[in-house]
């Protein structure tokens, strides 16, 4: 009865918020098709007109993610692919707007409407139907890295990062993800934050809580939170769902694994937070240190093994690539100097569920001795 009503609620959000978004969109874009068949010109006027075109996707996308808590899966998975098309969509009429009103400028010729619409269907189908195919398969990316010292034998980690389990990650991810990580030896499961953010719903985080504790790895999963976590209300919560499963939250704490190996686990920057240096008083300098640290950074204590980052995404859908590099020099990959860091491109999506010339991404460590 209880799962019934939620049902019934979910539904009847769902349709309020659609009938109001569509309500918003054709009057927006009649406004906008107006002002192009009347041929509006003038500066100021198509700047205008570009800026409440992006200003409309923003908006729209930011509300929708308020239901991304919705407990119906199918619900979900609709309106993120409803509000990633409308949002793409915007976005390229607002740059077709810019083209026609360059074009117009330097009298070559004139954009008709129907040029501009016939483009911005035409790249809308494209650019989701790519990235949703591109975001879909899940990826083992492996790296080898040498420690600074003589270890017995090598060790296996698996990384994961940015989750964003509700929108980012789905069941359908979850079950994939922890198929791939079943058939994998592994001295630890390293969880590099954003594991939910300000979205999640809590069946999700029930549903992972749980296959972390039918996992064969179940007590070996080390985490430590991102950004993201931070804008979550239910964040205590959470974490509380997260200690009882068996994972280890690491929040500028240090734990000693198997007395084979140190995991520091990192608070993010947006937090106060201790010095590495002073987590790393209490390891032994004949073990190997690994630092979980969401923001790739490179710290000014160089006496680790390895630091695992995420964060960026690697821009997830170009262009934006380009951006994130320029934020995070460091933005993917593995990197050597001044230490050994690894940043993942993550196992999920923020925001729009698509990628373009990134892929979602298990990671595979292997520490080697020198």
């Amino acid at each position: 009865m209880i799962i019934d009503k939620r049902r019934k609620k979910d539904k009847i959000m769902m349709g309020v918020f659609l009938a109001g978004m569509g309500v918003l969109v054709c009057i927006v874009s009649y406004l906008q098709l107006r002002w192009i068949h009347q041929q509006v010109q003038g500066f100021f006027y198509r700047c205008l007109q570009v800026l409440l075109v992006i200003g409309d996707g923003i908006l729209f996308y930011r509300f929708s993610n308020q239901f991304y808590r919705l407990q119906q899966e199918s619900l979900r998975a609709l309106l993120l692919l409803i509000s990633t098309i409308v949002l793409v969509w915007l976005i390229l009429f607002a740059l077709m707007q810019g083209i026609a009103f360059l074009l117009d400028k330097r009298r070559a010729y004139k954009l008709s409407l129907r040029y501009i619409l016939g483009g911005c269907i035409l790249f809308t189908a494209l650019f989701v139907y790519i990235g949703y195919r591109q975001a879909a398969p899940l990826v083992l990316r492996s790296y080898s890295v040498t420690a600074k010292m003589n270890i017995a034998k090598d060790l296996q980690f698996y990384l994961l990062s940015d989750l964003h389990l509700g929108s980012g990650v789905d069941k359908h991810r979850m079950d994939q993800m922890f198929a791939m990580l079943e058939k994998q030896p592994m001295d630890a499961l390293l969880v590099a934050g954003d594991l939910f953010d300000e979205a999640t719903p809590t069946s999700d985080l029930q549903q992972f809580c749980m296959k972390c504790r039918n996992a064969s790895f179940h007590d070996k999963i080390y985490y430590s939170p991102g950004n993201h976590e931070l804008l979550s209300k239910n964040r205590k919560a959470y974490e509380t769902l997260l200690k009882q499963s068996g994972i280890h939250i690491l929040k500028d704490e240090t734990a000693l694994v198997d007395h084979r190996f140190y995991v520091i686990g990192r608070k993010d920057k947006k937090e106060k937070r201790m010095e590495l240096a002073t987590l790393m008083k209490s390891c032994q300098a004949d073990k190997p240190i690994i630092v979980i640290d969401h923001r790739p950074c490179f710290d000014d204590v160089h006496a680790i093994d390895l630091q695992v980052s995420g964060h960026t995404h690697q821009g997830q859908i170009f262009p934006n690539t380009l951006f994130t590099k320029l934020a995070y020099p460091y933005d993917y990959g593995a990197y050597q100097q001044p230490y050994p860091m690894i940043v993942s491109s993550g196992a999920g999506t923020w925001g729009m569920p698509i990628r373009i010339g990134t892929t979602s991404e298990i990671v595979k460590i292997t520490l080697k001795g020198q």
